[in-house]
């Protein structure tokens, strides 16, 4: 249990919101270079945005629970 606590914690803290930064780094980088996808790259920006706030919630909620039980 202690292994998949710590797998857990590493997801939270590193590799989710790290991820979901890179994405956003790379469709701006991608937006700058072709203005006409412009579009469709505010939307997968907006996606990998919500992605970062429902991945964090779930954590939350977790966390919640746990702590009550």
């Amino acid at each position: 249990m202690d292994t998949l606590n710590q797998i857990i914690l590493a997801l939270k803290v590193a590799v989710i919101p790290a991820g979901v930064l890179f994405r956003v780094v790379y469709c701006f980088i991608k937006m700058v270079y072709d203005e006409e996808a412009s579009a469709s790259y505010k939307k997968k920006i907006k996606n990998t945005i919500i992605f970062g706030i429902m991945s964090e919630l779930c954590f939350v909620i977790k966390d919640l629970i746990v702590s009550y039980y």
